[in-house]
C-alpha cells in the first residue's frame, strides 16, 4: 500500500472515529461505524512496515 493511500485510510477511519463520537450515535449506528472501521484497518497491507518496524537486534 503506497503511503498516499496509507494516508487516505487513516484519514477516513479517523474521520469516521470522530463522527461517531461527536454524534452521539445509537447503539446500532455504532456498530455500523464500528465496522467500517474495522473493514478499513483490515485493508492496510501492514508487511511493506515490518522491516521498519522489526529488524534484526545485533
Amino acid at each position: 500500500m503506497e503511503i498516499d493511500n496509507l494516508s487516505e485510510t487513516v484519514a477516513r477511519i479517523q474521520f469516521i472515529a470522530d463522527v461517531s463520537l461527536i454524534a452521539h450515535c445509537k447503539e446500532d449506528e455504532l456498530k455500523m461505524a464500528l465496522s467500517m472501521i474495522s473493514d478499513m484497518a483490515g485493508t492496510i497491507d501492514t508487511s511493506s512496515f515490518q522491516d521498519t518496524l522489526y529488524y534484526q537486534a545485533e
